[in-house]
């Protein structure tokens, strides 16, 4: 269920950057420093390295919540970023659950 939340939440959020592209950035995010040519520096690194940002970028806080809309936005191809994002989100759910799942090892039952 969390892999299907996390992967759904993505593609909601690469449809947005795709159809709106840097439109919503430029026009709101003076107020934390987006600028046109970060814009497209983001945009460079996408296109260059888009699978592996997607994959680590679930691990990264705040990419994790802007991945999708910079992928779209990017205009990475929906299968590649659909793929990418899936892994990732498989990972993420792995790694935290197996995560969690141990610390409770420690975790004295009353």
């Amino acid at each position: 269920m969390a892999v299907i939340a996390a992967t759904l939440g993505n593609y909601g959020a690469y449809g947005l950057g795709s159809r709106f592209g840097h439109l919503v950035p430029l026009r709101w995010g003076r107020w934390i420093g987006i600028t046109a040519p970060r814009l497209e520096k983001t945009d460079r690194f996408f296109k260059r390295y888009g699978p592996v940002a997607v994959l680590a970028g679930r691990f990264i806080v705040p990419l994790r919540q802007l991945q999708g809309y910079v992928a779209g936005n990017a205009k990475m191809g929906v299968w590649r970023f659909a793929w990418w994002s899936f892994l990732g989100a498989v990972a993420w759910v792995l790694i935290w659950g197996a995560g969690g799942w141990w610390v409770a090892g420690f975790v004295p039952l009353a």
